[in-house]
């Protein structure tokens, strides 16, 4: 980049633009140097998944990197996966398939979260199916932070970051300043930070300076709605959404992958294109999804104790359930007990029997057949 931005043209920009940009958009870009060199003169190890999901031992903690006071670190980070014997291993990503990859580093230089040295894969796509209901149940209990990422059937590539957990199914927003939405390509990089407050430091302060006159739609930061929690009747989205509404959200996964859509301006979040080509304000796009992965992010620490959260809620859920059946199985049995089943389901003909005219049933013309032979 030039100094002079009088100089500039179509392919170059000034320096002041490059700062500004790189302050906003990849505030943790500025700590790539100084954990190169930290690592490269003080051999600091690079920390390694834990053998175990629910394991927070002193040894598992061992292995985060440390560094001096001031120094603010960036880690490419280690993509794992829990498996069926609930180990920790590798984890294969549609979108990065390659720790090297471009989109792994730009992302990971958005927010201290990403760059805290591991990413868990929660849903893929092409390993999970490309359902929204299951990737709701992967995320729904989850407690720590979480990054989405979509592709688009075009090319696009997108999603959004939160750090409040997906702790419950509402008709209403929930989340904090902390969520931004953000595009990869094919066109240039955009992150889409909350329109309120300053920006957000390289160490992921929240930005929570909001007139207290604002609409209720600036701080419409994450959206959580399947159909099942209001049987169709709310009138609501039902899927996954960020920004925007209840009706119609910014950027909206529908539930049934049939109604998704983005738009490139809303009340919460900075304004700017998900999509590729869509550059008018107030223009719902609507695209249709080929991937989706959804990652547990921060250290270690963070992201076993967000799973061991998401576990306790599914076995509550659990609970719930087997309650439920037991008082439907045990109100089925008293009612067969008292004869109140059987009166209730036999009821209709006794009262086919009584009306005038006559209705009878084919039964009841055979009996009277046979009785009259």
């Amino acid at each position: 980049p030039t100094s002079n931005a009088s100089d500039n043209n179509d392919s170059t920009i000034s320096l002041e633009e490059f700062i500004e940009w790189a302050e906003t958009t990849v505030p943790m870009m500025a700590s790539a140097l100084p954990t190169f060199l930290q690592v490269l003169l003080f051999f600091f190890r690079i920390p390694t998944p834990s053998s175990s999901a629910h394991d927070n031992s002193d040894k598992d903690r061992s292995n985060e990197p440390q560094f001096p006071p001031g120094v603010t670190p960036l880690w490419i980070p280690t993509l794992t996966v829990e498996t069926k014997s609930s180990t920790i291993s590798p984890a294969d990503s549609t979108f990065f398939p390659e720790l090297s990859s471009f989109d792994l580093f730009a992302l990971t230089c958005t927010t201290l979260s990403l760059a805290s040295g591991r990413w868990h894969r929660l849903f893929s796509s092409e390993a999970n199916g490309l359902s929204c209901n299951r990737l709701m149940h992967s995320i729904l209990g989850y407690g720590g932070p979480t990054v989405m990422v979509i592709r688009s059937k075009k090319g696009d590539v997108f999603g959004a970051y939160t750090s409040t957990p997906w702790s419950q199914e509402s008709g209403g927003f929930y989340g904090n300043s902390d969520c931004f939405l953000f595009r990869l390509g094919p066109d240039a990089m955009g992150v889409y930070h909350p329109k309120g407050g300053d920006s957000t430091s390289s160490i992921g302060i929240a930005r929570n300076n909001w007139s207290n006159n604002e609409t209720s739609e600036t701080r419409n930061f994450m959206y959580f709605n399947p159909e099942a929690r209001s049987k169709g009747y709310d009138g609501l989205a039902h899927g996954i959404g960020f920004g925007g509404n209840a009706e119609l959200p910014r950027l909206y996964i529908d539930e049934i992958l049939d109604g998704s859509s983005a738009k490139s301006d809303d009340l919460t979040f900075d304004n700017g294109p998900l999509l590729s080509g869509d550059s008018k304000s107030n223009n719902t796009a609507t695209f249709e999804v080929e991937a989706i992965e959804v990652w547990g992010v921060g250290s270690s620490q963070i992201i076993e104790e967000a799973l061991y959260a998401r576990d306790g809620q599914r076995r509550d859920a659990e609970k719930r359930i087997r309650k439920a059946m037991k008082g439907t199985k045990g109100a089925m049995l008293e009612d067969m007990k008292s004869g109140l089943t059987g009166s209730k389901m036999f009821q209709h003909r006794e009262q086919m029997r009584g009306r005038d005219g006559g209705c009878d049933l084919e039964g009841d013309e055979n009996e009277k057949g046979e009785q009259k032979s």
